[in-house]
Parts: C-alpha cells; structure tokens; sequence
C-alpha cells in the first residue's frame, strides 16, 4: 500500500509537470509531515481523555512534536513511522469505542489498524492484542467483531491489489510471511533481548525516562488503559525476542509510549503520595532532559540519512549528457536510488563484482554508452578508479557526495549495518562510438 501511495503522488505531480526529484520529494516530505500531525493532535486528545488536565495533554503533544527524533522522522519515506501514524488514532478510537460503546469508532478503528498493518506488517504485533482486550473490557465479543471486521475489509482492499499488480490475491503478505519463514544462519544484527530496553530508555533521556516509563507500570494504568497497554507491551517483548533487530523497529510504538508515559506521570504526580525528595530529582531530571532535547533538536531538523544514495543521482539528473551509468557497489551491496523519480532516466548498470567488468566490455553497446560512473566505498576510491580506467579508459571526478551527520552518527552506532554512503561520481574522457565527444 506504502508504495503505491508514493508511486500516485509521484504520477499526480507527473501530471502537473513537476519532474524534478527534489521537487518531488519535498512535496512527498509535506504529506508525510501532514500525517504526522495525527500523532500531535490524537496523543493530546487521548491524554486528555483519560486525564482531563489541558497541562498534562498540552506536555503530550509537545512531546510528540518536539522530541528530538520526531521533526527528523515524520517527513522521512519511513514505513514505520506512516504505520505509527495510524496505529495511534486507532488505538484511542478503540480506547473510545470501548468506554462509549459505539461499533462505528471501532469498525473505524479496525480500518486503521488494517492500514497500519498493511504499511508496516510487524505492527500486527501491536494490533494482535486490541480485540481480545476490547472483548475482556467490554465483557461482549461483538464490539471485538466489529472491529476485526474493520481490520477484514483493508485486508480484502490490500488482497485485490495485490490481484491486480502482482497477480495473486494477498501475494504481498505470502511474500512476508515466506522470508519469515527463511532460515537465516547468521542474523543481519544479532542483539542482546534487553537492546531495545536500553533505547527506549535512551531516547527519552534518563534520568528523566525512568520516571516516564517506569510510572506507566502501575495497576491503575495497566487496568485502565488495557488496550494501550496491552498493544505496547506484546509488540516490545515479541521484537526483543527476535534475533535481528534495528532502532527503527521501536517507531511504531513510539507515540503509544509517549501517551502512556504521560498519563503515568499524571496518575503518580497528581496522586499526593511523592515525596519532596522524589519531586525534586524528578524536577531535575526533566529540566536535563528539555536541555538535552534542545541541543540534539537542531542536530536532527537539519541533517538527513542516507545522503550519497540520492544526491548522485539528483546531480546527474542535471546534466544533459548523460548516456548510462556505471554504479560500482563492489564492496557492499546496497539499495540504489535510480528508481528515485522513475521518470527519464538513462540507462544504467549494476557493478557488484569486477568479474562482471569484462561481460559488459563485451557489450559493445552497453559499453561504448557509459560516460559516467558513481563509486560506493568507505574508504578511499582510488582502487576503484584504477580498475574502472584499465576497462574504460581515463576518468575524472566530477562530484563527491560527503556523508551527511546523521550518516556518521548511525554509521558510529552500528557501523555493520550503517554504511556511511560516501559516494563519487566520475566522468569518461575518452572517446567512444556511443558515449559521445570528448567532454
């Protein structure tokens, strides 16, 4: 569903004329922050719901919006984050649902999840408990229905499109299912099951996050707010389970933690039992976590991931001489943006091993049209260089993309899996039947 979505707003801007890749994604980033104005507006509502305090709802909303990571995250192409878009209204329409007995808010709820399932399938964890705790709470299993029905009617609509575009009713899912199901003898990213633990509690600043997350322990929580909790808590313990694991796996449940964390702090703040000694740590703690917060909040707002995986290609879709590309990815295997716009691209080929260097000098062609060449490596490119001018002939560097911050500090955490995208891109000087006069 998450790429046919982006595929209809690139085709919609097609329409109007916009081919630009740039101009694309920056009205592609002003839907996702667009979207990312229901976590602001339902964390609040739902705070104040359970609490009645505008104080506490207002701290919600502030959270949702100002956090340090939330800016750098709701404008990105990230499936995790559109799922927690919608997993977060769905939760509080069947938070309603259950307390106003209305089946529309959960048939609405129920819709929801199946949307954020469909974007993001491991958010079904967070979904897998919410009709069992809908049936507990309301002691009826027909409000649970309805709101399976819902989940029923989005995976029908994902079912046929998949129909349509793959050719096989719900191949998507089959699809997921089956690399589930794959072996893997050595996990990309094996962890420790308390890695996540340690994020989360990194990520909302200690000491200040022990007081966030630990109050949302309390019975009076857990009991009252079933359904969030319950959603939260199978979705942490089945991922810290699962051997392969990446930051980005918590986003879902991000906004979840927000809410029950603020309502936490309003149940054991408000409650009249917290000692002087207690209130005066916890005012420390949470003037440490604002200052912190704001110094890291300039350093995500400007920078982005992943820079040298789209900026070549934004380059060398403003130059008019180009006539097919030679990406060297010799030394990883990476996701390529070329697909980037989708629109009047020139040819390309894939280099994931020199081997391949004489196949395409046999394609007369193929190897007569490459003028340029994008080089992947974190180090440096001279070795590359060397073995594409004994095929090609001379070359000269015309543009080097640097890692952005973002890109060192993921590469620092987890250098293994992290790569910091350093990318050049060189031009052939010689000349050549198809690849065109000396430039």
């Amino acid at each position: 569903l998450y790429v046919l979505f982006l595929y209809s707003l690139m085709k919609a801007q097609e329409s109007i004329g916009i081919y630009s890749l740039d101009s694309m994604m920056y009205f592609i980033r002003f839907v996702h922050f667009l979207l990312s104005l229901l976590l602001i507006f339902y964390g609040y509502k739902y705070v104040y719901t359970a609490t009645g305090s505008k104080n506490y709802s207002m701290l919600a909303g502030l959270i949702m919006a100002g956090h340090f990571l939330m800016p750098y995250l709701a404008v990105r192409n990230l499936i995790e984050l559109v799922s927690a878009d919608l997993l977060l209204p769905a939760v509080f329409l069947a938070y309603r649902g259950v307390v106003k007995k209305d089946v529309r808010m959960l048939l609405i709820s129920g819709v929801l999840s199946g949307l954020s399932w469909m974007i993001r399938f491991n958010t079904g964890l967070a979904i897998l408990p919410i009709p069992f705790a809908i049936w507990f709470l309301s002691r009826n299993l027909r409000p649970a229905l309805y709101y399976c029905f819902g989940i029923l009617l989005i995976f029908i609509f994902s079912g046929s499109l998949d129909l349509l575009y793959l050719g096989s009713f719900g191949q998507s899912t089959v699809n997921i299912f089956n690399s589930f199901l794959h072996h893997v003898e050595h996990p990309l990213l094996p962890q420790p099951f308390w890695i996540y633990a340690v994020l989360v509690f990194g990520i909302f600043i200690p000491p200040f996050s022990f007081y966030f997350i630990v109050t949302a322990f309390r019975k009076k929580i857990w009991s009252g707010h079933l359904i969030l909790f319950s959603s939260i808590l199978i979705f942490f313990v089945i991922h810290s389970l699962i051997a392969s694991k990446q930051e980005r796996f918590m986003i879902p449940i991000f906004p979840l933690l927000v809410v029950i964390g603020t309502v936490g702090l309003h149940r054991w703040l408000e409650s009249g039992k917290v000692s002087l000694l207690h209130k005066k740590i916890f005012r420390f703690s949470a003037i440490f976590a604002i200052v912190i917060n704001l110094i890291l909040l300039p350093v995500f707002i400007f920078n982005y991931a992943h820079k040298g995986m789209v900026e070549p290609f934004v380059s060398l879709s403003k130059q008019n001489d180009v006539n097919a590309v030679l990406i060297d990815r010799t030394e990883r295997r990476r996701f390529m943006a070329y697909g980037y716009a989708g629109y009047n691209r020139p040819g390309f080929r894939l280099l994931d091993n020199w081997s391949e260097l004489d196949e395409i000098r046999k394609e007369s062609s193929l190897y007569d049209s490459i003028n340029y060449f994008i080089i992947y490596t974190d180090s440096d490119p001279g070795r590359h260089v060397d073995s594409l001018t004994t095929v090609f002939g001379p070359i000269k560097q015309v543009f080097h993309s640097t890692p952005s911050t973002m890109d060192f500090v993921l590469h620092f955490l987890n250098p293994e899996h992290n790569h910091t995208n350093e990318a050049w891109i060189y031009k052939r000087t010689v000349k050549g039947i198809s690849a065109g006069k000396e430039n």
